[in-house]
């Protein structure tokens, strides 16, 4: 009987036991996360734990969130590499103080040099000092051309002095772009809260904060393209004085002829002041005339009664 049972007990254990085994790996599977997801940020900044298997045995895997994550990756890279991106901006000026022979030819020599290279001429003045021709003239060069703009200049004669400088204004640049994007986003906002006023102290409100938004956008969009201006093109003044050379031969040498031209300069020179001294004291000795007339009347009638006192009586 025992054994007639055992044929019956045999099958029902194989049964159960391939139950529980199909119980187990359901459970299994239904346990199993399939992804778990962290984000960090209000941003969304984050990123996607792949916590599921593979073949390989890769048991976990850094994925992006979203395209918004990428993307906010993306920008936070480039803000990051933003300042070596940017071109160098460099405001370069010169001064340049040179004698030359003839200072009117040099001063449309650096003209034409300006015209040359791309510039123009933004500032001369030409005049005289005393018998002597001065000119100065500044002009504007693009900043690639501020080199060869020099070299060519240096060329037009003596160089006495020469004063130049480079000062960075990039980071000055970045700031004033950054401040000029918050301001149009201010804007922007005020715009928006303009249309859904709901009274009219509500708009004079809105307006006055939108006028001085305007305000400070104009300030900073001004200083901005003053920068551009400064860095696209170079400055270089140039001051021309006359040469020695032409200007020395006049009062030098040591021939005859130098001497006697010398000697009779002096001598008009000498007649002038003489003959400016005797018109100031004529001009500022006319009130001893009348003086003068009056104490020789009254010398001679002095004179004419002692004549007659001494005389003797008829």
């Amino acid at each position: 009987m025992y054994a007639h049972s055992s044929r019956f007990v045999h099958p029902w254990i194989r049964i159960a036991v391939a139950g529980v085994a199909v119980a187990l790996i359901a459970g299994c599977s239904s346990s199993k996360p399939a992804n778990k997801s962290t984000s960090g940020g209000a941003g969304g900044n984050g990123t996607t734990l792949n916590t599921s298997g593979s073949s390989s045995g890769n048991t976990g895997q850094l994925a992006p969130a979203s395209s918004s994550s990428g993307t906010n990756a993306s920008t936070d890279t480039n803000v990051a590499s933003l300042p070596s991106e940017l071109d160098r901006k460099i405001v370069r000026t010169a001064t340049l103080t040179l004698r030359a022979d003839n200072v009117a030819e040099r001063f449309q020599d650096a003209s034409s040099i300006a015209t040359q290279l791309g510039g123009f001429v933004s500032n001369s003045t030409f005049g005289n000092t005393g018998s002597k021709q001065t000119a100065s003239i500044t002009i504007r060069v693009p900043g690639e051309r501020y080199q060869d703009a020099l070299v060519q200049l240096r060329k037009l004669g003596d160089v006495r002095d020469e004063n130049s400088n480079a000062n960075d204004a990039t980071e000055e640049y970045t700031d004033l772009g950054s401040r000029l994007r918050n301001l149009q986003a201010t804007e922007t906002q005020y715009l928006g809260f303009l249309k859904n006023a709901g009274n009219l102290s509500d708009v004079l409100t809105v307006q006055d904060r939108l006028s001085q938004t305007r305000g400070q956008i104009e300030q900073v969009q001004g200083r901005i393209n003053l920068l551009d201006s400064q860095t696209n093109f170079a400055t270089i003044t140039v001051h021309l004085e006359p040469g020695a050379i032409a200007n020395g031969d006049q009062g030098g040498g040591t021939g005859p002829l130098q001497t006697a031209r010398r000697a009779f300069d002096a001598s008009l020179v000498v007649l002038l002041g003489l003959s400016t001294a005797i018109l100031a004291v004529g001009a500022f000795s006319w009130w001893l005339l009348p003086l003068g007339v009056g104490g020789w009347v009254l010398a001679r009638k002095s004179l004419r009664a002692s004549r007659e006192r001494r005389a003797p009586p008829a």
